[in-house]
């Protein structure tokens, strides 16, 4: 039995990418068993079965800072990896994937004593965040450099990102998967969920932003500007550090709306009663710059149109399909370009963004993948 290992550092409660791949290669057969091994959390449980083919694995990581928060990263980080090693010896390991830098290195460990395959699936342009900085982006990308040449297949999440890791690295250009949803709202068993059930009044124009509530994402920029749009509602979708400021907005204002996260199934049936999708991630980074996030494609295949900043990728897609407005980068314009949005406007739009829906479909991406994996001899 071939036993695929997928590495991620996190609770494991809404990795839509993993669950996504892993769907595809239990489907097509390429491993018997998938494993995820994430971070545990006291009211998850250890083990998760998915399905009959795949579980999660939560390990215990220590949580302290005693040294300064980067050195007691690291130190979090190394324990969790030893765990990690720990549950995977004497396993029979065929495949393992890591999806972050920060376990490149302990999955390169495992696919060495394990005589396994490796697979590095990067969610974004890791060393090129706002987060990646000074020493620790130089020694980012030291490791990325020299690891990445070991892996047998790597996969990113947009083109430009794809030619950025070919071309700096002196690599083969990575496979492109790009975070499409696998479910549609035209799913029989998706819940029905009406505007009424999260308080919004059914004749006024709905905004939605779903996701983290992390900086970089535009939330406060949201929040400040609808908190000066009475007559637009939107509601925010989602968890994160900036949670506080999206419940203080929803209290003090009625036209903010704060909604929990849901599982990745359910996603699309609350996107879809909004009239507009809106993605403000911030230019801060050449990870933003070229990102293609998952709510891009959330929201079209929910039948709304989308608002994004002036950013490549998502710039391109908007052009491509004309599904969307491109925001201003000045909340005067911004507050503008929203304030005139009309029914007429908003209705050609949603045919446009059902259309690219038509067009930008998981089946294509999870054969891509699939078609990889036989390429380079899994199977």
């Amino acid at each position: 039995m071939t036993l695929n290992v997928h590495v991620y550092p996190s609770n494991l409660t809404h990795e839509s990418r993993i669950l996504r791949i892993t769907d595809a290669l239990v489907a097509a057969d390429i491993f018997d068993e998938v494993e995820v091994i994430g971070v545990a959390r006291k009211d998850l449980p250890e083990r998760e079965k998915i399905d009959d083919k795949r579980t999660l694995v939560r390990l215990e990581r220590p949580a302290f800072n005693w040294f300064g928060a980067f050195l007691s990263k690291v130190i979090i980080t190394l324990v969790w990896s030893l765990n990690v090693i720990g549950y995977l010896r004497n396993r029979r390991v065929g495949c393992v994937n890591a999806h972050s830098l920060a376990v490149l290195p302990l999955c390169v460990i495992v696919a060495y004593f394990s005589k396994a395959k490796l697979v590095y699936d990067t969610h974004e342009l890791e060393t090129e965040t706002s987060g990646y900085k000074g020493i620790r982006q130089t020694l980012g990308r030291i490791i990325e450099r020299t690891l990445i040449k070991r892996c047998d297949l790597v996969f990113v999440v947009s083109d430009s990102i794809a030619d950025w890791y070919a071309k700096t690295y002196d690599i083969v250009r990575p496979t492109v998967v790009r975070n499409i949803p696998q479910f549609t709202v035209f799913s029989g068993d998706l819940q029905k969920v009406q505007r009424t059930d999260i308080g919004v009044p059914a004749n006024k124009l709905l905004f939605i932003y779903q996701g983290g509530f992390i900086s970089g994402r535009g939330v406060e920029r949201l929040l400040s500007n609808f908190s000066k749009l009475p007559e637009l509602e939107l509601v925010c979708m989602g968890s994160g550090p900036l949670q506080h400021l999206v419940e203080d907005a929803a209290a003090k204002f009625t036209n903010i709306h704060y909604l929990p996260p849901v599982p990745p199934r359910e996603v699309l049936a609350y996107t879809r009663i909004a009239d507009v999708g809106i993605c403000l991630t911030d230019n801060s980074c050449l990870s933003h710059y070229y990102s293609l996030p998952n709510k891009v494609f959330e929201y079209l295949h929910a039948g709304l149109p989308i608002i994004v900043n002036p950013l490549l990728e998502q710039t391109s897609l908007v052009r491509e399909f004309d599904c969307g407005w491109i925001a201003s980068e000045h909340d005067a314009d911004f507050v503008k370009m929203l304030s005139h949005l009309g029914y007429d406007d908003i209705l050609t739009k949603k045919r446009n963004a059902r259309f690219a829906a038509e067009k930008l479909q998981w089946s294509d991406e999870a054969a891509r993948l699939i078609a990889a994996y036989r390429e380079y001899t899994f199977v």
